[in-house]
């Protein structure tokens, strides 16, 4: 038996085929078609394009992996969260898909902020509203492309369009709709009033249907889809979720005390709560109708290693392929040589938004004529460290549980990563031995649906193998503890300027 789990993110399509253990057969990624920006913060992909191109990374993996497509018992789908795709009543295209770093809508945020109107959504969501998000996307059609919003005939995430394009559905799960503010979380149902807080009473009637839980089988595969992908018609499919909650599940990181750092375009840290944490970045709804995933979050974790890489990182890319090496193992060996008892430099690592400040751009500090190679590469590892420790700091002092953290994403592999983030937050760091977490939790979800596993405790202990933890270095707290403070006291700094960007006075 198999299962497929297809992880849809910002940079690249991948369909990865699991056996009940976790472990990959064969796997294909297609890249995302990111369109050239049309104007000031837009971020925007081909719709049609992309979904043609999961059909062709499903088709690739099964033949790659040449087995019966009836042995493949179940699709599971995640994807960034938030963004927006819109179609019209017929699932036809009508404008470019929307990722979640689209910050068009940033004056109508800004203008919801200042009548209140924000607050009394937060009120409703229980989280926090940034520009990228399906409400002020649709409301900035409805002001600036109405021949746009009046064909809209239904809202989807990603994730939910990729389903659409298997099984013929329109339909959503509550994790991710949640986790994009479009539901009220004490209800975890839509609301009537939410439309009309973004000014988009007409958007109530084309919600699509809504999964109350991520293995909720939404439809099956049809006989189209099946002859483009080579899947089984008939073959189920769940709703599915966000990718950060794919993340964790995939990670097996259920347990109390557990919390989950998603360290990858964003830096996403997570826990599971039976209270409202105010103040923090999102709730969604979780496993279990008695509890919440609340999350601290920001765009700003490995987003600024590929950044980092691909402005900066000439010598390194040149010594790597002299030595038949991993580009990313030369980066680790010079992270590894800056004694941090000497280290100088600081780093915002503030690329992308949504982040600390709307106006919040990435800096290093204390650069003079010795600075070296190797101490921007570690000050960048160290920068994405802290702002996670940022994170995880509010939600410890909120009251959530933190004994140790499963972290996940891009750098989860450098163990030379591990141990920065072990001493920055005075934690163990777990990993799990699946390197396609995400895809493995969409994967493992299908599965409970389709009963190829009894419950998510039995898929964890069968597909989920966790690697020895990475234990801090009590040694290293001092220093580390004046570093973040200084990190954090520039950030502080910096928002005073920031400020002044934002209104214009400078």
């Amino acid at each position: 038996m198999y299962l497929i789990g297809i992880d849809a993110g910002n940079t690249s399509i991948k369909t990865n085929l699991f056996d009940t253990k976790g472990k990959v057969i064969a796997s294909y990624a297609t890249s995302s078609m990111r369109l050239r920006p049309r104007g000031k913060g837009f971020e925007e992909f081909d719709i049609d394009a992309l979904g043609d191109s999961t059909y062709e990374s499903i088709r690739e993996t099964l033949k790659q992996a040449n087995v019966d497509p009836a042995e493949v018992k179940g699709v599971g789908i995640t994807s960034f969260g938030n963004g927006l795709v819109v179609l019209d009543k017929d699932g036809n295209t009508i404008a470019p898909g929307a990722f979640s770093q689209d910050y068009r809508a940033t004056d109508i945020v800004e203008q919801m902020t200042a009548n209140g109107t924000t607050a009394k959504v937060a009120e409703i969501t229980k989280a926090t509203l940034f520009a990228g998000q399906p409400g002020p996307i649709l409301r900035w059609f409805k002001d600036n492309e109405p021949h746009v919003y009046s064909q809209i005939g239904t809202i989807l995430m990603f994730k939910d369009y990729l389903v659409y394009k298997l099984t013929d559905t329109f339909a959503a799960d509550a994790n991710n709709f949640g986790g994009s503010n479009l539901l009220d979380l004490e209800t975890f149902d839509y609301s009537k009033e939410l439309m009309d807080l973004f000014g988009i009473p007409e958007m109530y009637d084309v919600l699509p249907k809504l999964a109350r839980k991520p293995e909720e089988i939404i439809g099956e595969v049809t006989e189209e889809a099946a002859e483009k992908t080579g899947l089984l018609a008939g073959t189920p499919v769940v709703a599915g979720m966000m990718d950060v909650f794919a993340s964790l599940i995939g990670a097996g990181a259920t347990d109390d005390g557990t919390f989950t750092a998603v360290a990858g375009t964003w830096s996403i840290n997570l826990a599971h709560t039976s209270k409202i944490v105010d103040g923090a970045s999102g709730h969604m709804p979780y496993l279990n109708s008695e509890e919440y995933l609340v999350g601290s979050w920001s765009g700003a974790s490995g987003a600024n290693y590929e950044w980092f890489t691909r402005i900066l990182g000439g010598n390194a890319k040149i010594e790597a392929h002299e030595r038949g090496i991993s580009y990313y193992e030369v980066l680790d060996e010079l992270i590894d040589l800056v004694p941090i008892e000497r280290a100088k430099v600081i780093y915002h690592p503030f690329v992308a938004q949504p982040s600390l400040h709307t106006e919040a751009k990435a800096n290093f500090f204390n650069v003079d004529q010795n600075t070296t190679y190797a101490e921007f590469a570690y000050a960048v590892a160290e920068g994405v460290a802290f702002v996670h420790k940022y994170h995880i700091d509010f939600l410890r002092n909120a009251g959530v549980k933190a004994d140790k953290i499963r972290l996940t994403g891009g750098i989860a592999r450098s163990k030379v990563w591990a141990q920065i983030f072990a001493n920055v937050l005075e934690l163990p760091i777990e990993v799990v031995e699946a390197e396609e977490v995400g895809a493995l939790g969409a994967a493992i979800v299908a599965g409970v649906a389709t009963e190829v596993y009894d419950s998510y405790e039995d898929a964890f202990r069968n597909a989920v193998t966790v690697l020895p933890a990475v234990n801090p270095d009590t040694s290293t707290y001092p220093i580390y503890e004046s570093r973040y403070k200084e990190w954090y006291t520039l950030t502080e700094i910096m928002k005073l300027y920031w400020n002044k960007k934002r209104d214009n006075e400078i």
